[in-house]
């Protein structure tokens, strides 16, 4: 379908084609497992002249378990595609497909509110410096870089404009992520309302996390040694073999992986639900940052 994206036309031909034999739920109690590891394949940078397609391999039924918050949300509401206001880093064309995991269909007009720190691991809009290191604070303060809302279209399909996230002592590479349901959009740039269905965070492949910091210079300084693999992870932990975590890459342009990636995910969410919220809202934990300015290790304490 000329014009679509990889993930919007996989959602066309699902919907286009007759339902398969046996159903959906069927497959879903038989074939958990195989599901489960098909899910989780993610992409390596292509090789020239390969033709790569990113295509999500999820099944509308499963719900994505819940992952905390942590303490780095604010409350923005800027309804925006690209989020980026300049921040250097790896181009990243991000699309999250959020299903009704109680109807398995692909849910319409729920609001998906990302965030994640740059290129050196700074987030925007926090008084304390996850990242560390040199620069303006008072810049870092007063934006709103790599934060912002979209909604989800016939299709369920949200996307958005961004940089592969950097990292920070403590977590592996992660973006932060809300679902808000039945909320109202204001003034065309700003989301109000509504309850959030679903809290959670998405991860990217280790290997494709190594190339991209040893060949875009925005990532370049830091003592990679430092860095948490997925599997270390205290948070990602044990949910390494299910679905909907880990997102599934492809080259924007297959001969030059440095010129960005697609990244494509599906996530399951019960509309209805208004699941606890675990972790911080707002601002830093008390007590501010550990002294080298960085995010306490591991989870934080439940609020």
């Amino acid at each position: 379908m000329a014009g679509q994206s990889p993930l919007r036309s996989y959602v066309s031909r699902r919907h286009a084609e007759p339902p398969a034999s046996p159903s959906r739920r069927d497959l879903l109690r038989g074939g958990a497992a195989a599901f489960a590891l098909g899910a989780l394949q993610v992409r390596l940078p292509a090789p020239a002249g390969a033709q790569e397609t990113a295509s999500p391999t999820a099944d509308l039924c499963l719900m994505t378990p819940e992952l905390t918050e942590g303490p780095y949300y604010l409350d923005t509401d800027l309804l925006r595609q690209d989020i980026t206001e300049g921040t250097p880093g790896l181009p990243l064309r991000l699309q999250v497909l959020v299903a009704d995991s109680q109807a398995c269909t692909p849910l319409t007009n729920a609001a998906v509110d990302i965030w994640h720190c740059d290129a050196q691991g700074f987030y925007s809009g926090v008084n304390a410096r996850p990242g560390g290191g040199s620069g303006d604070a008072a810049v870092i303060d007063s934006d709103t870089f790599l934060r912002g809302i979209q909604l989800t279209g016939d299709d369920g399909v949200a996307e958005f404009t961004t940089i592969y996230p950097g990292w920070y002592t403590g977590r592996t590479v992660h973006i932060h992520m809300k679902v808000h349901i039945d909320g109202d959009v204001v003034d065309e740039n700003t989301y109000d309302g509504g309850h959030v269905s679903h809290t959670g965070q998405l991860f990217f492949d280790d290997a494709i996390s190594d190339e991209v910091y040893r060949s875009v210079e925005a990532y370049a300084g830091r003592d990679d040694s430092q860095r948490t693999r997925n599997d270390q992870d205290n948070i990602l932990g044990d949910h390494l073999d299910e679905p909907g975590f880990l997102v599934s890459l492809s080259p924007l342009d297959e001969s030059d992986p440095r010129q960005g990636y697609l990244g494509v995910i599906t996530i399951g969410v019960d509309p209805n639900a208004t699941p606890q919220e675990a972790g911080f809202g707002g601002q830093p934990p008390a007590g501010g940052p550990p002294p080298d300015g960085r995010p306490p290790d591991g989870p934080p304490p439940a609020a």
